[in-house]
């Protein structure tokens, strides 16, 4: 990690971390509980966007609070066209497949789509095999779950088109 240390200012000085990076053993123990736990596991997969998306040469940012639909805001170039990225992740089998929600939930209509006017890609991450897929929002249509099947053979894969598809946030 490379640290550099800025100006003091009233007895307190700055750290700028110039490079920070984390690497789990998806085989520990520990990880194993912290996926049964639905906002840890989206925290996770949140951090390992963003770091993908970094080592990738994406611009990253990401909204205040979490009043917002999408998690972050990606560029591929500086002036370029800017996505709204909404995270869902994934580490558990469900029918042979790994499966998540393109919803979110709201206190008096349950759960909800995600609509193009909210976000423009929703970024599914298959946790114990760090594999991604980038759906537009126009690609997820009505649906209200998307199931993958990495390194599984199955019948119908219907989204390994979009499996590792970074160019969706506009890397040519």
């Amino acid at each position: 990690m490379g640290v550099t240390t800025g100006a003091t200012v009233g007895g307190d000085s700055s750290v700028i971390l110039l490079e920070l990076m984390a690497v789990v053993d998806p085989r520990e123990k520990w990880w194993l509980g912290m996926r049964r736990n639905p906002k840890r596991s989206g925290e996770i997969s949140q951090a390992a966007f963003l770091l993908k998306a970094r080592k990738l040469g994406f611009q990253v940012a990401m909204p205040w609070g979490d009043g917002e639909r999408y998690d972050f805001v990606v560029s591929a170039e500086e002036g370029g066209p800017i996505f709204r990225v909404q995270v869902k992740g994934t580490g558990r089998l469900y029918w042979r497949g790994y499966e998540v929600q393109p919803v979110h939930a709201t206190r008096r209509r349950g759960k909800r789509r995600y609509t193009a006017k909210e976000i423009d890609v929703v970024a599914a991450h298959v946790q114990p095999v760090d594999v991604w897929y980038l759906l537009p929002i126009a690609a997820v249509g009505r649906a209200k779950s998307l199931r993958f099947y990495p390194g599984i053979k199955s019948r119908r894969p219907m989204w390994e088109e979009y499996r590792e598809a970074w160019q969706v946030l506009g890397r040519k």
